[in-house]
């Protein structure tokens, strides 16, 4: 975690008011010890439970024997009234203010208002004081508490001619915490769709999320969720959107940015107009690439196989008539049988 500009601040245990003391009482020096973060007192004699109390509001009761009441947190400049009283016996009363109020209140630094983003880091922010000088300059502090987790937050103001009252307030991290939305990975085939994420925390290790789904243009829907997974069946075009906050926060994060999942279901799945646009195109590349090979390969064949030129019959290209006459070697005499005059055109 990191902040702009921090120092390590104490309260200092001065200005504190006691009320009337009786001398008789048991019970005397009613104190805060700021480093203790205690509410003690010097008790002399015997007393029944101790109880103690924030403005009249119960805290806690006394530790130790009745020596003191301890406090997880005590205002550094808000003045609150502490008082004791006994759970037995007479009625009994004692209480302080802490801590003294210094300067005018209207000048400290007011609407102090700080939180933890981008996982790592913690902003504070305040408005100048309605009544504050014009010279005046703010300067942050903060402390750990005992409490894990805890912060207290300090806004000490100072000026050449006044003195400024601080502000303060104290802060459970985990609180104060917005989360940055997770983003979602996703795997799916023709049977299912798998959607994960994971958020990111120091301050908080259990988280509620919020799923939205819309299944093409049909009306989105709402899915809350604690695990870091989502399944669905029989998937087609889905967009979804996650935001997640701690189990015990009201605060949500923000919506991540919309992703968007098409998985493949077979043939009655429609396809976009691109997809089909593309199918005809390589197509027609094919029949094209085709028709060149066979064109080319004819224009091969012919040039390593020319055809033979036609041979010329110097005979039967002279014959006057294809007539023949058949022979039939049964008859007992001879006989003459036409034959048709041949000129001779040359030797060969």
């Amino acid at each position: 975690m990191a902040v702009l500009w921090l120092a390590v601040f104490l309260t200092s245990a001065s200005g504190l008011s006691p009320s009337e003391e009786d001398p008789d009482s048991l019970i005397k020096n009613l104190r805060i010890e700021p480093v203790e973060r205690r509410l003690t007192w010097d008790l002399h004699g015997n007393v029944s439970e101790i109880m103690c109390f924030i403005n009249s509001k119960f805290i806690t009761k006394a530790v130790n024997n009745n020596r003191y009441c301890q406090f997880h947190v005590l205002p550094s400049c808000e003045v609150k009234y502490f008082s004791i009283s006994l759970t037995k016996g007479p009625p009994f009363l004692m209480g302080i203010q802490y801590p003294l109020q210094e300067g005018n209140p209207e000048a400290a630094a007011r609407g102090l208002d700080c939180w933890v983003h981008d996982v790592d880091f913690l902003t504070c922010s305040w408005e100048v004081g309605r009544e504050a000088p014009r010279d005046v300059q703010y300067h942050m502090y903060w402390q750990e508490l005992r409490l894990p987790k805890h912060l207290q937050i300090l806004v000490r103001g100072t000026s050449q001619g006044a003195r400024i009252p601080c502000s303060d307030r104290t802060v459970e991290l985990s609180e104060i915490e917005i989360l940055n939305p997770p983003n979602i990975t996703g795997t799916c085939n023709t049977s299912h769709l798998l959607m994960e994420w994971e958020a990111s925390s120091h301050f908080n290790n259990r988280f509620e999320y919020e799923l939205q789904l819309q299944k093409g243009s049909d009306p989105a829907y709402t899915e809350k969720l604690q695990e870091k997974f989502f399944e669905l069946h029989n998937p087609r075009n889905y967009a979804a959107r996650l935001r997640a906050k701690g189990f015990y926060r009201k605060s949500w994060s923000e919506w991540s940015a919309p992703q968007r999942f098409a998985c493949d279901v077979g043939e009655d799945s429609p396809r976009p107009d691109w997809l089909l646009s593309a199918l005809v195109l390589l197509a027609t590349m094919l029949v094209l690439g085709l028709v060149i090979l066979l064109c080319g390969r004819y224009s091969v064949l012919q040039k390593l196989f020319p055809p033979i030129p036609h041979m010329k019959d110097s005979i039967t290209d002279n014959l006057q008539s294809g007539k023949l006459v058949a022979w039939e070697g049964s008859r007992a005499s001879r006989e003459d049988c036409p034959v048709a005059e041949v000129q001779v055109l040359g030797e060969t």
